[in-house]
């Protein structure tokens, strides 16, 4: 399933739409709540099938650091979904260049448990003109993706 920018501004213009629709309707506050809860189990479910696919799972840090937050401002409720407290989720999710600190501290802590490299993942770093890169394994965005249609159904229900 395609990821990226032109799907992220695609499901902006969708959540915006949608956000509008709860605050003309507005529905109880229960309701909201557990609606969002729906939500917010669907995609961190699909979102932890997608780490065990991807044979993500080591330590399970990553795999057990998936969940959710209320946030209520004003009227308006919301519920903000992800890695909370990993550093390296934002990395396997999108990607990107290594820092030489980075790096340092990675080969340390693969030092320390002595592996040089774990022998059950794909190969994740590349090399390009020398920097080191971290090549994208996205879980969250297609979990988001995988329950679009389901998300909008829930929303419906909710907004009645």
């Amino acid at each position: 399933m395609a990821t990226g920018p032109k799907n992220q501004k695609a499901n902006q213009i969708v959540i915006g739409r949608l956000q509008e629709q709860i605050r003309q309707s507005s529905p109880d506050d229960e309701r909201v709540k557990a609606g969002l809860l729906r939500i917010a189990m669907l995609i961190s479910g699909k979102a932890k099938l997608n780490i065990r696919r991807q044979k993500m799972i080591d330590t399970g840090r990553l795999y057990n650091s998936l969940r959710w937050e209320f946030k209520k401002e004003g009227s308006v409720s919301s519920i903000s979904i992800g890695s909370f407290g990993v550093i390296y989720a934002a990395m396997n999710e999108f990607g990107g260049e290594i820092s030489e600190k980075q790096r340092r501290a990675m080969f340390a802590a693969m030092a320390k448990r002595r592996v040089t490299r774990p022998p059950k993942y794909p190969r994740v770093i590349e090399s390009k003109s020398g920097k080191l890169y971290w090549r994208p394994r996205p879980y969250l965005t297609p979990a988001v993706l995988e329950t679009q249609d389901e998300i909008v159904k829930i929303i419906a229900s909710m907004v009645g």
